[in-house]
């Protein structure tokens, strides 16, 4: 039987930082609109509005990279650990994955709007799909159906 995990509720955490985080920076350009409508905010101020978010997003980064900075060579470890004759190749795919998260998630939301007209309300909801997927897999880990947890990884 397998050694019971002990940081259970620092993934969860962890995860739902990322999470709220991602929920942030893709919803607030919707807010631009609505605060020019309503309020009638010129570009200026909306300019100030955008560089505020970006100092406390960057603030929030720092922040968050000492807390979490040890995750990178923990997932490194641990896989090595449940695939030890994975290599460099399991590294080259775990950076790999880790790339395409950064560059096919944008681009996914600009074709979305670029297809449904320039509506970026239904591109950034596109882009929901990968909280989405991160919570269901981070839940799928926590019950112990991962294939390495199975004992399905190489050996």
């Amino acid at each position: 039987m397998p050694p019971k995990k002990a940081y259970g509720r620092t993934l969860l955490a962890c995860y739902l930082g990322f999470v709220s985080q991602a929920i942030c920076a893709n919803f607030a350009p919707l807010l631009y609109v609505t605060f020019h409508r309503t309020y009638g905010l010129g570009l200026s101020q909306l300019a100030l509005i955008s560089t505020a978010f970006f100092l406390l997003q960057l603030v929030t980064d720092l922040l968050c990279g000492f807390s979490v900075g040890i995750m990178w060579p923990g997932s490194i470890s641990i896989s090595s650990r449940a695939m030890p004759r994975g290599g460099t190749a399991m590294f080259a795919l775990l950076a790999l994955a880790g790339d395409l998260g950064g560059s096919v998630g944008p681009s996914l939301v600009g074709n979305v709007s670029q297809h449904f007209g320039n509506d970026l309300r239904t591109g950034v909801l596109a882009g929901v799909v990968f909280p989405v997927v991160l919570v269901v897999c981070a839940l799928a880990v926590r019950k112990g159906s991962s294939p390495c947890e199975r004992g399905g990884g190489r050996a």
